[in-house]
């Protein structure tokens, strides 16, 4: 029963990550051929940040640093570490592995599609638009913890608490990258359809991966 279960879970994995992809590919199909659709959407998310005031712009900046693919990824050095200390090594290398790689990913994906980010921007931000940097690494970040702390929680009130903790802080750094003008609406979906899919496709190999690492790292 156990091992029937795991196939299953492993075939939703894989189904789950590939429709994201899926997902994640029509709507760059459409921000490529800058479709009504696309505009539409962007439009509605910048209407639906608004109106801009100082202390909001003021709380966002502060918010969406914590969200920066830098600041992530010094928090997830310090989460490796933790974890190699604590004797769950193969952990610390998978966790940062998915960060690490999957950022790889998005700068693949920007400098491809080469997109522009939107005029009027409320802080200094370079590089390109598509996908979002920041909702990707918070999005993979916030999935690594849910991943380690969700074991420990005993009722099922708890893992609901902490899920929607999690989804909420992602929803903030989606928000503030909308409303900062950083990104567009479509630039913060795709990003987190893109990191979906490479958390649920990446977690389905994790048995061979693990199988694959566990010999080198016990010899560390």
């Amino acid at each position: 029963m156990n091992e029937a279960y795991k196939i299953m879970h492993k075939k939703a994995q894989i189904g789950f990550g590939f429709f994201c992809w899926i997902l994640f590919g029509i709507l760059l199909f459409n921000v490529l051929t800058k479709s009504l659709f696309i505009r539409s959407i962007d439009t509605s998310g910048f209407a639906l940040t608004a109106p801009v005031s100082k202390v909001k712009t003021t709380i966002l900046t502060e918010l969406t640093f914590m969200g920066d693919p830098v600041t992530v990824g010094i928090i997830t050095i310090g989460l490796m570490l933790l974890l190699w200390r604590r004797g769950r090594a193969t952990d610390s290398v998978w966790y940062g592995m998915l960060q690490f790689i999957g950022y790889c990913l998005v700068i693949f994906i920007k400098y491809s599609v080469t997109r522009l980010r939107p005029s009027f921007r409320l802080i200094d931000v370079s590089g390109y638009s598509f996908p979002s940097g920041h909702t990707f690494s918070t999005a993979i970040f916030t999935f690594t913890i849910l991943a380690l702390l969700l074991p420990y929680c005993k009722v099922k009130w708890q893992k609901v608490i902490l899920a929607i903790v999690g989804a909420l802080w992602i929803i903030i750094i989606m928000y503030s990258r909308v409303y900062l003008r950083a990104h567009f609406t479509s630039d913060v979906i795709g990003a987190f359809l893109l990191a979906s899919g490479w958390w649920s496709l990446a977690n389905s190999q994790r048995a061979i991966f693990f199988h694959w690492l566990q010999k080198p790292v016990n010899k560390v």
